[in-house]
């Protein structure tokens, strides 16, 4: 049987969006794995969440209380439904003798989709897109301790550029690992739950450039067809500061974008305005005084 089970006529309701997240957290607190997994649909069944083993491991080790944060419906059609939601597990040993120090409390935002199939209802889609750490009081961790994940390599590499920054009001939410890139990203306090938030900050790191110099990369990111505006602002022998407006989603995007070529590595340095309205021009030239102070690090160095 799938999540729910409606009589003749399947629809999907706000009432049914909040009864599935609380029948996700139930099932998880309840270390029920067949709850769990019959939730999902059969062709989702393999994602990383639902790992057999995994579950089974944490469930022994751990006890997980759980509290919903937030629940934000994104579109609703009745056979379809989109949103996202965001819960705090705290982990706590069922064994004492088990305690060694690590914690796995985090608070953690996902994005949803359920869909009716015949008479049920599964979960479609279950992507997490923000994961902060917590300490063992259940207080979210300070700063960039809260995101950066034990197998990170690459973020110290960027911190001495990010100093060169007032992130006052941003709080970093997301830390991407690849082979040979790392992201961070930053996102308006007050926005904290939302999938889609008015602007963000977020620094890209790799271990090489793709193009053969500052100016080559520079030019292939401004033949782009999605820019409206691409404008040069500076360009030095490792470092180079565009501007550029595009259009996604219908709505406006204003971006400052610093690239570094780095010592130990390339950056690529990101202010982007996303809430149809271009950047206030007092707030641009606070953005483009730091990305070049940013910049000035490669020469003392």
């Amino acid at each position: 049987m799938g999540m729910f089970f409606f009589g003749k006529k399947a629809r999907i309701t706000e009432q049914k969006v909040q009864e599935t997240v609380k029948a996700l957290e139930q099932a998880y607190t309840a270390k029920n794995i067949d709850k769990l997994t019959a939730m999902f649909h059969p062709d989702k069944r393999q994602i990383s969440f639902l790992n057999q083993f995994q579950l089974m491991m944490n469930f022994q080790i751990y006890n997980i209380q759980s509290e919903i944060l937030n629940v934000e419906i994104l579109t609703l059609t009745g056979e379809e439904a989109t949103f996202t939601y965001t819960r705090k597990h705290i982990y706590t040993c069922v064994n004492e003798a088990d305690e060694n120090g690590e914690i796995l409390s985090n608070i953690t935002s996902y994005y949803v989709q359920i869909a009716v199939e015949k008479k049920s209802a599964y979960i479609t889609r279950y992507s997490p897109y923000s994961v902060l750490h917590l300490n063992k009081d259940g207080e979210v961790l300070p700063g960039e301790q809260a995101v950066v994940p034990a197998g990170a390599q690459f973020f110290e590499r960027m911190r001495r550029f990010i100093n060169e920054f007032d992130l006052d009001g941003f709080q970093a939410a997301t830390y991407l690992l690849y082979n040979d890139s790392e992201m961070i990203g930053y996102y308006p306090e007050a926005e904290r739950y939302r999938y889609k938030t008015s602007e963000q900050f977020t620094v890209d790191y790799f271990e090489k450039m793709d193009a053969a110099s500052i100016k080559e990369h520079t030019e292939g990111y401004l033949e782009q067809e999605i820019l409206e505006l691409g404008v040069i602002l500076a360009l030095g022998a490792d470092y180079s500061i565009i501007e550029a407006q595009f259009t996604t989603d219908s709505c406006f995007r204003h971006e400052l974008l610093l690239s570094l070529a780095a010592p130990d590595g390339f950056l690529m340095i990101r202010y982007l305005k996303k809430d149809d309205r271009p950047i206030l021009p007092e707030a641009r030239q606070r953005w483009i005084e730091q990305m070049k102070l940013a910049a000035a690090q490669i020469a003392n160095e």
